[in-house]
């Protein structure tokens, strides 16, 4: 998600159809219990296999309103589980904040939730990720999450 592209990604960027090129969101809101109430913002498009953002905003964002829940992209071309770049990324984040963050996935087989815990997680699939008009997203986390 934050690395930069090299030329020839660049190249072949240019002639894939942008339905093909990855979308993010910042995630912000609420956790209740095990229910996650997210609303999307922020939308960035990228590349086929990566799309980077604003980390600086991100932790400003946090820094001032502490609402901060995670990130959502897609995998357009792939199924909606993390990607080493994926866990990388979490996982530092996770780090950074020091709270649960959770990853939310658009894939080729649909949308799936992961809850990050630490630095060290592998994520921990959600029982249910549901999206609803307006960019609002819920998840819940299986019981003992």
């Amino acid at each position: 998600m934050a690395r930069p592209p090299t030329a020839k990604q660049v190249i072949q960027a240019r002639k894939a159809p942008k339905a093909l090129c990855e979308e993010f969101w910042l995630l912000v809101g609420r956790r209740q219990g095990r229910i996650w109430y997210a609303r999307r913002i922020g939308r960035c498009v990228g590349e086929p296999a990566t799309v980077g953002f604003d980390g600086l905003a991100v932790l400003e964002r946090e820094e001032r309103k502490h609402d901060v829940l995670g990130f959502l992209h897609t995998h357009p071309t792939s199924a909606a589980t993390p990607s080493r770049r994926d866990l990388h990324t979490m996982r530092a984040w996770t780090s950074a904040f020091g709270k649960p963050l959770l990853c939310i996935i658009t894939g080729t087989d649909g949308l799936a939730g992961y809850l990050f815990a630490d630095d060290r997680s592998r994520g921990w699939p959600l029982l249910t990720v549901e999206a609803f008009p307006r960019g609002v997203i819920i998840g819940v986390e299986a019981d003992g999450g």
